[in-house]
């Protein structure tokens, strides 16, 4: 077979595909409008940077709002930058004779600690089934706040995960319904603040998921849904709890401006939340020897504007919340005090995020930003120690100002 090698396209000025990468390889010939295969490597270049201008976040690599050290006093200013996230992606698009297509993608950043090298996605598409690792059905993977920090909104979902997904229509291309088994996620039950004395077991039971999706030119609105069971291991004894959870999310896009939002709601759900995933806020033993899916609940809502072909705006709020009624069993670590146990104790756990930027496509595929980033992570703890009613009250903020600079080739 004969090939068709376009990598020479940043030297000479033009590539066959639009926004295909530089280095692309496809096949002379066809089926029909479609080149037989077409195979590229695509880089996304990254430089990022911010400075911490005070709070509870100083030298976090990401701005999470969910790490904020409330019980932290340290202001000082740090300046960081870095190329971490920098992406490579392997995709290839095979047409079949029959006309169907399969899809094989591998994609790594190098986020995996001090630069090393971490897989991001690798899965196999046809019509129906997606197999690998990719965004976990149960957010909204069309979606994303155009913004320099990495780690996104506290209650945004972008979890990626193993899984075998099935896609379909219900015999309008408008509507699109997703379900999938989703890879468990392990969790250590124990955040920064607290510890509710439960210990880590293996999962054994896929999460499911199902969602449906109304697609039209103007953007899409989409629900989801997910239903995990999560084994944890209690004085001893190993036993499980349900967790569920919904999300609505959408974008509207009649031209370049955009309007994104995403909300979610459930209980034991915390692990597929960003802010807190994988620190053990699904569940916790409750009074009267009950074992509680924790309440979570949140949002986030961005919107774009284009000043010029050029320049563009985002501004991005987002909140989460968080609340654990009656625990039976509840340690507290603040720093700088001395242990505290609350036992039948409440624990109220809130985050408020704000972003704002502005960014500057200099060139085609090259784009700068400025953006400053604002946090605010609320805790509330009450409840009985030693046969004293007790009660924490922290919170604290953090700013930071971000900066970037983006090429894809």
């Amino acid at each position: 077979m004969k090939l068709t090698l376009t990598i020479l396209c940043f030297c000479f000025g033009f590539f066959a595909y639009a926004q295909d990468p530089f280095l692309t390889v496809t096949s002379n010939d066809s089926v029909g409008d479609a080149p037989r295969y077409k195979s590229s490597l695509g880089v996304n270049m990254k430089l990022n940077g911010y400075l911490d201008l005070y709070g509870g976040l100083n030298n976090s690599e990401t701005f999470n709002v969910g790490s904020i050290n409330v019980f932290g006093t340290d202001d000082t200013k740090s300046l960081n930058v870095d190329l971490y996230q920098t992406q490579l992606k392997l995709s290839t698009r095979y047409v079949q004779k029959d006309g169907k297509v399969i899809i094989a993608v591998i994609e790594s950043d190098f986020w995996g600690g001090d630069g090393r090298m971490r897989l991001r996605k690798a899965f196999v598409e046809t019509t129906h089934w997606q197999v690998g690792q990719n965004w976990n059905n149960f957010g909204d993977e069309s979606i994303w706040p155009n913004i320099m920090e990495w780690e996104g909104p506290p209650s945004g979902i972008w979890l990626r995960s193993p899984h075998v997904k099935y896609m379909n229509t219900f015999r309008n291309p408008d509507w699109i319904y997703e379900a999938s088994l989703e890879a468990p996620i392990n969790t250590n039950f124990a955040y920064e603040e607290f510890q509710p004395l439960v210990d880590e077991v293996n999962q054994i039971t896929p999460d499911i998921t199902f969602a449906v999706k109304y697609k039209r030119d103007w953007g899409h609105l989409r629900v989801s849904s997910v239903l995990r069971s999560v084994r944890y291991k209690l004085d001893e004894e190993i036993d499980n709890f349900m967790g569920y959870g919904f999300t609505f999310s959408g974008i509207y896009k009649p031209n370049r401006n955009n309007l994104q939002f995403q909300l979610v709601g459930g209980k034991g759900i915390s692990a597929y939340l960003t802010t807190v995933a994988g620190n053990g806020y699904d569940g916790y033993p409750a009074t009267g020897n009950e074992f509680n899916a924790t309440p979570a609940m949140g949002g986030w809502a961005s919107y774009e504007y284009y000043f010029t072909d050029k320049l563009h705006a985002n501004t991005v709020l987002g909140f989460t919340h968080f609340s654990l009624d009656d625990s039976d069993r509840l340690v507290v670590y603040p720093e700088y005090q001395n242990e505290s146990v609350f036992l039948r104790g409440d624990f109220i756990h809130q985050h408020y995020y704000g972003i704002f930027n502005f960014m500057y496509d200099a060139y085609e595929r090259m784009t700068v930003g400025l953006e400053l980033n604002y946090g605010v992570k609320d805790l509330d703890i009450s409840g009985v120690a030693n046969l004293l009613e007790g009660n924490i009250n922290q919170n604290r903020d953090a700013m930071r100002i971000s900066f970037g600079f983006m090429y894809y080739f």
